[in-house]
């Protein structure tokens, strides 16, 4: 599920693209949200969502509206508890419906962000398998402020600017009999594609799948 308003589809399909394919794990890409739900999600083993919360059916000069339905929230909880593998990036933290299973099922929520910047994304657990042959690197990116409520033995990464401020920026952690990764870098197609995010990414799906 990808693409809003900040975020084109065109250069996040082209920056997932590359991994899933290495990977030889095959991708839908869609952006309609409303093809979101229990039925959908059956024939698939895996989510990914890079887009935020926010859509402006009435315009950009109006008001945005949350687009995830309770429905959709149920949906998406029953397919991790139930087995499936949750891959949100970057800003699929943002602005979701406040206190629903969407945010309980993530461990983190929104805390903005500054304009994008030079940081460094340092690796916090390196046994762990979504990190394996990750080492800490510098991207021009959007830092998001991302407020993380897991313990830190789930953390995998921190995002560190130049003028010290931190936050985490990728953890792990299973529910019910599924798995979910949150990755935060993104925003920028330098971000999206640099080798050790794409490597992230990559560890991501194959841990998310149970394929290591």
């Amino acid at each position: 599920m990808i693409g809003d308003r900040y975020h084109s589809p065109v250069y996040i399909r082209d920056g997932l693209a590359p991994a899933f394919l290495r990977e030889n794990v095959p991708i839908t890409f869609i952006e309609n949200v409303e093809a979101l739900n229990a039925e959908a999600l059956r024939d698939y083993q895996l989510l990914v969502i890079l887009r935020d919360g926010m859509n402006w059916p009435n315009g950009y000069d109006k008001e945005h509206v949350k687009w995830m339905t309770e429905d959709q929230q149920k949906a998406i909880w029953e397919f991790v508890n139930n087995g499936g593998g949750f891959l949100p990036l970057h800003n699929a933290q943002g602005l979701y419906p406040p206190g629903g299973l969407y945010y309980k099922l993530f461990g983190g929520d929104y805390g903005g962000h500054p304009d994008p910047t030079l940081f460094t994304v340092r690796v916090e657990d390196k046994n762990h398998p979504v990190t394996a042959g990750v080492e800490d690197y510098e991207i021009y990116d959007e830092q998001h402020m991302v407020k993380y409520y897991l313990d830190r033995e789930h953390q995998l990464l921190r995002s560190i600017s130049r003028s010290n401020k931190e936050a985490a920026a990728g953890w792990w952690r299973e529910v019910g009999k599924g798995r979910l990764v949150y990755l935060s870098p993104g925003h920028t197609p330098e971000g999206l594609g640099h080798p050790m995010t794409q490597r992230l990414i990559r560890n991501a799906i194959r841990w998310c799948l149970r394929m290591n």
